[in-house]
């Protein structure tokens, strides 16, 4: 006979909330990547919301001892250093604490990410920047880590004149993974910011962790 599970209340939600959050950090770190992957959706948080989605099948992961830092572009990395190419974006999340049930905030108002967010259309460019949560999948420093991202907020950091920005302000979620390798992280991140401080006359980023303390981050203005 079928029984109808009763709504849990009082002690029990609490009991059913934390079985619930660790059944889903079993299944998001059960499954870690071994190759680029990503499909990430900035939605604007206006009346008639906007999406923007990237397909990321290019980029790495590295890890120092404060943070974990995947970078992932929509084109191949020789394309993107070669600046032959009329769009593309390029994803950088840092994950700063790894949630712990019972240890650590583990909502989706939580914040245990830094994101930036590069939008790249002919020869205009549209810089994003934000905090989020994300669930890890996989180890770091292991041969491949993720992060299901579930929320964050995003705004327009910086941009071109002509960069029409749709977005502000936005919300980004999705699953995102790499495979170590600080060699491609730390090409990547070179190409992108070269590309950002041509398109914007001067320097926007600034080196602050990857592998032997480089980190592709979004510099305060300069002025």
């Amino acid at each position: 006979m079928n029984r109808r599970v009763p709504e849990p209340s009082g002690r029990r939600t609490s009991t059913w909330k934390t079985a619930i959050v660790i059944l889903m950090a079993i299944a998001t770190t059960s499954c870690a990547p071994i190759s680029p992957s990503g499909l990430v959706t900035v939605t604007s948080r206006t009346a008639k919301p906007v999406q923007l989605t990237g397909s990321f099948g290019f980029g790495a992961y590295t890890v120092d001892p404060s943070k974990v830092s995947i970078i992932l572009s929509t084109i191949p990395l020789e394309t993107l250093a070669s600046g032959d190419f009329e769009e593309a974006q390029v994803v950088h999340v840092e994950m700063l604490w790894k949630p712990r049930a019972g240890r650590t905030p583990v909502s989706a108002e939580s914040t245990n990410l830094s994101i930036r967010y590069v939008v790249l259309v002919d020869d205009q460019v549209g810089l994003y920047g934000g905090g989020g949560f994300g669930w890890p999948r996989g180890t770091p420093g292991k041969t491949g880590f993720g992060l299901n991202i579930s929320g964050s907020n995003l705004a327009l950091l910086e941009s071109t004149d002509g960069f029409r920005d749709l977005l502000t302000p936005a919300r980004l979620s999705g699953l995102i993974g790499a495979p170590l390798d600080e060699t491609v992280a730390i090409r990547m991140r070179d190409a992108v910011s070269q590309i950002v401080t041509d398109r914007l006359g001067s320097p926007r980023w600034v080196d602050a962790g990857i592998g032997d303390g480089r980190i592709l981050t979004a510099a305060a203005n300069s002025n």
